[in-house]
């Protein structure tokens, strides 16, 4: 026998339904029946001269279709969801491995600059110092003009 909650739940579908099937029904004799599962079936018998057990029976039909649509709608759902978050992981994991990748260059990139640096600081000892001191009082020169603007 339908219930009143899943008279309620799915109302709109079985509304739609009802008015297919018993076309003796107007919309407003449906008006104010959602849940109400005693006086829908007694409004279509009411309407129709079905019996009541043949409107139960129909009533029931509707609701178990609609839970097995809806059932199947929510696997179906469900699958997409488990889809897109295996989709989400795999980029997720091919993007983790490109930055690794980009760290990996710079980090040998800063270090291959940071021994040629120290090289040439090791051949040209006196020439470093002059262009470290040479680059320190530019500095210098640049920021004491910009502290008096």
């Amino acid at each position: 026998m339908t219930t009143r909650e899943e008279l309620r739940g799915h109302w709109n579908e079985i509304r739609g339904r009802i008015e297919e099937k018993w076309s003796q029904l107007s919309s407003s004799d449906l008006d104010g029946l959602e849940g109400k599962t005693d006086q829908l079936v007694g409004k279509i018998q009411q309407k129709t001269g079905e019996t009541r057990s043949d409107i139960q029976r129909e009533l029931d039909s509707m609701v178990e279709s609609l839970s097995h649509s809806a059932s199947s709608m929510a696997g179906k759902v469900g699958e997409t969801f488990n889809e897109a978050v295996k989709n989400s992981r795999e980029q997720f994991s091919h993007a983790s491995e490109a930055a690794r990748e980009q760290y990996e260059q710079v980090n040998q990139t800063v270090q291959k600059g940071y021994r040629e640096a120290e090289q040439t600081v090791r051949k040209h000892p006196a020439e470093s110092v002059a262009v470290a001191f040479g680059t320190g009082l530019i500095a210098g020169v640049i920021v004491s003009l910009v502290w008096r603007r």
